[in-house]
């Protein structure tokens, strides 16, 4: 099989990517977005931006990341960010107005996307039903912005794709994929979509704008 180098990927050790990040196996290295605990800062952010939130929402693809994992995420952190969370699965955009409609009845106050190719693919959809929902919303890059997303909070992308062409390089020199160590970006960028704020009736606080690196008018 030809070597594979996943590059953003959140976590591959938990998407069941790789064995270790010290020595994924297989025959797959890469770059991850960015360091560990990227989930609990974008929670974080949002409840920067909504700070009298009760319940959070993290919508996700369980083809991509085990529900366990998010699980037991969710029992570890709800009491340390103070906010309930449910829990989202999304396989695909059939699945897309039935999950926001139990987040609903849930009385969701913000939503986390977790970063994966058909949330990716389907981001239009996706920043639609935030827009419509008047739902705060964080994501996993700034391309998501564009349609509507509030804020996102990732590894920085032209850092990770360049270190992405070292491992290819180093493959192409014959090393092998599943011996090298999977890489974690350590430049991360915040960035806010003022306008998808206002269209939603959010007010981004002050000090969240001046922590951005990116700030869509």
């Amino acid at each position: 099989t030809l070597p594979i180098v996943a590059i953003g990927v959140d976590d591959p050790v938990a998407m069941g990517l790789a064995a270790s990040v010290a020595r994924p196996g297989g025959n797959i290295t890469g770059v991850a977005a960015a360091f560990g605990g990227l989930l609990e800062k974008r929670l974080q952010l949002l409840k920067d931006i909504v700070p009298a939130a009760r319940r959070f929402a993290i919508v996700f693809n369980p083809v991509s990341v085990p529900p366990k994992a998010l699980a037991d995420f969710v029992t570890k952190w709800e009491p340390t960010l103070g906010v309930a969370m449910s829990l989202a699965e999304v396989r695909g955009p059939d699945d897309f107005d039935a999950a926001f409609a139990t987040l609903l009845k849930e009385r969701v106050n913000g939503v986390v996307f977790v970063a994966d190719p058909m949330i990716w693919a389907e981001r239009a959809k996706l920043g639609e039903l935030v827009q419509k929902h008047r739902l705060p919303s964080v994501w996993g890059g700034a391309g998501y912005l564009e349609v509507g997303g509030l804020a996102s909070y990732q590894g920085d992308w032209a850092a990770v794709f360049y270190r992405g062409t070292a491992l290819i390089d180093k493959i192409l020199r014959g090393a092998k994929p599943g011996e090298i160590a999977f890489e974690q970006g350590t430049k991360l960028e915040l960035a806010v979509n003022l306008k998808g704020a206002r269209a939603i009736g959010v007010t981004i606080p002050q000090s969240v704008l001046l922590q951005a690196d990116v700030v869509i008018e």
